[in-house]
């Protein structure tokens, strides 16, 4: 017998837990997520179990007993993930899930088949008949723990989706033909990259790009990050590997409209756009999801998916995590909130609600603790007032008023006696940091200095911090330094990211620092398109185009630009803005990018 992943949600000693755990319902799982199930003599359809079931705990040893027992009864090959789910709900009793990897299980669709959810739950509106009372009892049981399933064999410190080592990345997407080349290649951001960072994690002194009339300062880390590469491979690698497969994404993979429209171009589909709007096939008139059928593949975005998206496809048997591109350092914050739920933390998400990534880690957090979502400071303070709020009617009312995101039945009242801070990881660090800080201050208050660890979570202060998004911000402070003539900042319009970016730059430059998608808003030498971004999505005079001055005429010396992308900043938008500005002078007084290649090599900075 190959050796099972075993796992528990609790020992078998938990107080209020049933005394025979193995009466719980046990319920096998396809590796597409489908039931398997058996007919009764009436016909009716009830979960697989073996006729003998021996008394087991729910430790690994316990259930170990249990998948000889699946195996050897019903002759099931595996591996089989197994795991236990006490029902905190009845305060005791529970269910189990199991689910193997072996494409082919010896069925007979007149005594054994496999469902997925999606028609279980329809026969359970329509025709409760075709079930087993035992199953149609037990549907939403198996319904509140369906999105665990693709995770039975998960342990706490596993990711669906790891950094690519330098060997393993695929780099031959990016040169799949002109139009890739075009998008995504830049022999000078090559150059740079490898000269300047040394460190993946560590930012160093910013790259002079020198072509005479004009100087192009761009810091040590910007553009992709190992998050956005891996998200970019799989997307490819995808549509390669299933030519006569509809392939789809959840929503946008990256917050870049020219990499999201190349891969809509060579066949990929989207579900919903990254407000959550349903897609419609143009053909039928009907949302896609309306449409999905198990052989479809879908790809999950680098920011991650709702588990409520997550289990519509689960409930039509369309696997997951072969085709999850989320980054691993945003399933490193779900990871985070979970451990702080099971500590007793609420949990409270700095981030934006609209955005795909703070509704993916909300939706996770939820499932494991009361979570609410603030904005920026001032919605802290808010949240603030609520906790130092003596008056509990009061307390409620302030609550209702702020009108936060939060999980269903949060109780402002014990919700907020002991929390924890999750970040987006595009957000400043800094701002995350304040808020950290802010809550310390006011647990502080309302309990003392020696106690504040017992209400608000020490780990917060480090856990979810993404260091790609740092080290990009921390490589442009190092640029920041320089006196320039005007500051670029490329990335898409819904990037959050790259607002951030933009943010440092505007603090230093003003109005010289400009924020834009690609060379095409550089409308002349004197003229560029600044997109506003809406940071307050209230304020209708955000989320717009605006002409701006760009290059003034100088008496003497050469333009200073500073350039910088966005994590989902293509190096080929980078180098396309340079040529666009090269383009407003005179060739003859440009020096030759050979040239600046050996320059920039020889200027390496020194080590650490």
């Amino acid at each position: 017998m190959e050796s099972p992943s075993l796992q528990t949600e609790s020992s078998a000693s938990r107080p209020g837990q049933a005394s025979e755990p193995w009466a719980w319902p046990l319920y096998l799982f396809d590796h597409r997520y489908r039931l398997i199930v058996v007919r009764s003599a009436e016909g009716r359809w009830s979960g697989a179990r073996p006729d003998v079931v021996p008394p087991f705990s729910h430790d690994r040893k316990g259930l170990a007993v249990l998948v000889q027992a699946i195996e050897e009864d019903f002759g099931f090959p595996g591996p089989w993930a197994v795991k236990a789910f006490p029902d905190k709900g009845t305060g005791g009793g529970g269910i189990i899930l199991a689910r193997t990897e072996a494409p082919d299980l010896p069925l007979d669709a007149s005594a054994r088949a496999v469902f997925p959810l999606e028609v279980l739950s329809r026969w359970a509106g329509e025709d409760p008949s075709k079930l087993a009372e035992n199953l149609y009892r037990d549907l939403p049981l198996i319904y509140r723990h369906a999105i665990e399933i693709p995770y039975l064999d998960f342990q706490r410190y596993d990711f669906v989706y790891k950094f690519r080592s330098e060997k393993e990345r695929n780099t031959a997407i990016y040169a799949l033909d002109d139009r890739s080349k075009d998008l995504y290649q830049s022999k000078l951001c090559e150059v740079i990259k490898e000269t300047r960072r040394k460190k993946e994690n560590s930012s160093s002194i910013p790259a002079e790009v020198d072509f005479g009339p004009i100087k192009y300062y761009l810091p040590s880390h910007f553009g992709f990050c190992l998050g956005v590469q891996n998200a970019i491979e799989r997307a490819y690698e995808t549509l390669a590997k299933h030519p006569d497969q509809r392939v789809f994404m959840v929503s946008e993979l990256i917050h870049n409209p020219f990499v999201n429209e190349d891969l809509r171009e060579r066949g990929l589909k989207y579900l919903q756009s990254d407000k959550g709007e349903p897609a419609l096939n143009e053909d039928s008139g009907r949302p896609y999801w309306e449409e999905l059928e198990a052989n479809d593949i879908v790809v999950i975005p680098a920011f991650g998916a709702t588990n409520e998206d997550k289990v519509r496809l689960i409930e039509k048997g369309i696997p997951l995590n072969e085709y999850d591109a989320t980054c691993m350092l945003v399933e490193k914050v779900w990871k985070a909130a979970k451990r702080f739920g099971e500590s007793g933390f609420s949990v409270i998400i700095h981030g934006k609600r609209e955005h795909e990534e703070t509704k993916a880690t909300f939706s996770n957090s939820a499932h494991f603790a009361p979570s609410l979502v603030i904005r920026n400071q001032v919605e802290a303070e808010k949240v603030g007032a609520i906790i130092l709020e003596p008056d509990p009617e009061r307390k409620r009312a302030l609550f209702e008023e702020a009108g936060f995101r939060h999980s269903s039945g949060f109780c402002p009242e014990k919700d907020l006696e002991r929390i924890s801070i999750v970040n987006q990881t595009t957000l400043l660090r800094n701002e995350t940091l304040g808020i950290i800080r802010y809550f310390e201050s006011v647990m502080e208050q309302k309990h003392g200095k020696h106690r504040v660890r017992d209400f608000v979570n020490g780990k917060s202060r480090g856990d979810t911090l993404c260091y790609a998004t740092q080290v990009n911000q921390d490589a442009l402070e190092k640029t920041l330094e320089y006196e320039m003539d005007a500051a670029i900042v490329a990335g898409g319009k819904n990037s959050s990211n790259t607002f951030q970016l933009f943010r440092l730059c505007e603090r230093e430059y003003g109005e010289r620092a400009h924020y834009i998608q690609s060379e095409r808003n550089i409308l002349s030498k004197e003229l560029v398109e600044h997109y506003i971004f809406p940071q307050d999505p209230t304020d209708r005079k955000q989320g717009k185009q605006e002409v701006r001055p760009f290059l003034q005429a100088k008496p003497e010396g050469p333009y200073r630009i500073l350039l910088t992308g966005g994590a989902s900043c293509p190096d080929g938008i980078i180098q396309q803005i340079i040529n666009k500005i090269n383009g407003f002078f005179d060739p003859s007084t440009l020096r030759p990018l050979e040239d600046i290649l050996d320059e920039v090599r020889s200027t390496q900075p020194e080590p650490g």
